[in-house]
């Protein structure tokens, strides 16, 4: 069982195909306890595609036929969020209108609950999203929450080389920009990279903003991964 992000890296490199790649992935997440899954890729804040997803049986026909894409708060947010995001966080409580309640009650009543998504941007501005639910009542465990968009990650950089060819390279790191993303990955904030390294926060922010521009990510954590992926740093 993989129960490890490296884990999760090192099984995903050997993948050959989409479906050897998505067998790796849905019984990670659905160990957290998530039991509904889609990946789907968008564009002007409408979903072009979806290339597979695991809903109870009805749902996705039901949000095809219904257009859904046009009001879901989800698909609306990715365009814009810095990184993941709870459902409960696309509406305010207060202010939610009444066709996003009635949408998400809808929802629930064909069996997907509250759930997270990940939004994730390529080279030409695209979004890709893989969001995660449940088919009861329920709530996204915080302890998880790094772990969970870790591996969403992963597998959407490998998606990407797989169907689109994109490979991560090594993008010409410079030594101090190197050290910075691995002490990224281990978790440290900048400030205390700077303690490491005997350089001020600003020259770190510095080199990891030019370390996520060279390899195209769009936060650190992604350009972790493409680092672990490119072998800059190691598992």
């Amino acid at each position: 069982m993989i129960t490890t992000v490296e884990d999760f890296i090192e099984r995903t490199q050997q993948a050959n195909s989409e479906a050897e790649l998505k067998n790796l992935f849905l019984p990670v997440i659905g160990a957290v306890g998530y039991e509904n899954a889609v990946f789907a890729r968008a564009q002007n804040k409408r979903l072009i595609s979806i290339p597979w997803s695991e809903f109870p049986p009805g749902y996705l026909d039901n949000y095809k036929a219904m257009q859904w894409d046009r009001i879901d708060p989800v698909v609306q947010k990715i365009h814009y969020a810095r990184g993941s995001f709870r459902w409960s966080d696309t509406c305010d409580p207060k202010q939610i209108s009444r066709t996003d309640r009635d949408f998400f009650e809808s929802c629930r009543e064909l069996g997907v609950h509250s759930g997270i998504t990940i939004p994730m941007r390529g080279p030409a501005r695209e979004t890709d999203l893989i969001s995660l639910s449940f088919r009861e009542k329920g709530a996204p465990a915080d302890e998880k929450t790094g772990f969970v968009y870790m591996v969403c990650v992963q597998y959407w950089l490998k998606y990407c080389e797989l169907a689109d060819g994109r490979r991560s390279l090594d993008a010409g790191l410079t030594a101090q920009e190197v050290e910075c993303l691995k002490w990224c990955k281990e978790g440290k904030t900048n400030w205390e990279i700077g303690e490491i390294l005997s350089i001020s926060q600003k020259t770190v922010e510095f080199h990891v903003g030019n370390t996520m521009k060279k390899l195209g990510a769009s936060n650190r954590i992604t350009a972790v991964i493409m680092g672990i992926k490119s072998g800059i740093i190691q598992l």
